[in-house]
């Protein structure tokens, strides 16, 4: 690094299915809507003291000097994004998709062609609708409360040319999870649960308020390993906030959820699903699976 690099934080926030809308509702008002997103985006930049460098046709790109500043920006653009949309037409709502990265920056006007915003621009694209991406060098630096709502998602080749690997998290954007663990008292009433219990052969892990986040699947870094050919390395991740459980699938064969007590059948596949009570997680498809293999599930 040379004497005028310092380490900052480039952030690439996208919005997902703006070719669509141009597609449904014509240039004038899908223009209109784009830029009530961006003016969203911006505005959390700001509010957490970022700088917006750049406005690229349906992204913005930010820089900023603090880690937490940018996972704090990057929860609130989600939420925001959720409150704005929230009565608009379903063929109207928008979500973002956002990538961070932690790394030397020059503070010269060609830093959009440094390797820290290419690999922020490279998570950014590997991101689905309402999802954080860092990487590792960005969760390594973070406050603890935001390290505590992350978690592992894969090791990925960001450049095809050096073959250099770089292991991306989730940064669960729920700004509750985030509250709720840093020592307040969240707002639950008598009817949530203080959390949920996984279970699969002699394992088993409680998902709550103080871990707000699991992750289950085949590969040894998950918090509950399921080693089985149908179970992806990181199959489903649960996330426990405002007194609910809600898992979410990431896998190639898809979840099976079965409740109790008349084991309802819920198959889930790049979906989310609140689960309730108690019953049985299947990863992959249950004619395939030994019964052993179920995780169960079960509220407290």
């Amino acid at each position: 690094m040379s004497l005028t690099e310092k380490f900052q934080v480039f952030m690439f926030a996208d919005v997902v299915g703006s070719v669509a809308l141009y597609e449904s509702l014509g240039d004038l008002e899908a223009q209109r809507i784009i830029a009530k997103c961006l003016t969203l985006a911006k505005q959390s930049t700001a509010d957490h003291s970022g700088n917006t460098v750049a406005e690229l046709g349906d992204e913005i790109i930010s820089i900023f000097a603090d880690p937490g500043d940018a996972a704090a920006a990057a929860c609130e653009i989600h939420a925001n994004m959720e409150e704005a949309f929230a009565t608009d037409p379903d063929d109207q709502k928008l979500h973002m998709r956002i990538g961070l990265h932690y790394g030397p920056v020059a503070g010269h006007s060609d830093d959009l062609m440094s390797e820290t915003a290419k690999i922020a621009h490279w998570a950014a694209n590997n991101a689905k609708p309402e999802q954080t991406l860092g990487t590792s060098a960005l969760i390594d630096v973070l406050p603890r409360i935001y390290q505590a709502v992350s978690r592992y998602v894969d090791d990925e080749t960001w450049n095809f040319i050096s073959l250099e690997h770089v292991e991306i998290h989730e940064i669960i954007w729920d700004v509750e999870s985030v509250t709720a663990y840093s020592g307040e008292i969240p707002t639950l009433n008598t009817h949530k649960n203080s959390g949920m219990t996984f279970s699969s052969r002699n394992q088993s892990v409680t998902l709550n308020s103080e871990r707000p986040v699991i992750a289950i699947g085949r590969g040894s870094s998950n918090d509950l390993i399921v080693r089985h050919d149908l179970a992806s390395r990181q199959h489903l991740s649960a996330q426990f906030s405002r007194g609910r459980c809600t898992i979410t699938d990431n896998s190639t064969n898809g979840t099976v959820i079965f409740s109790d007590p008349e084991q309802v059948r819920h198959d889930l596949k790049r979906d989310s699903f609140t689960l309730i009570g108690s019953g049985k997680i299947v990863l992959g498809q249950p004619s395939a699976i030994d019964d052993q293999d179920a995780i169960t599930y079960r509220a407290i």
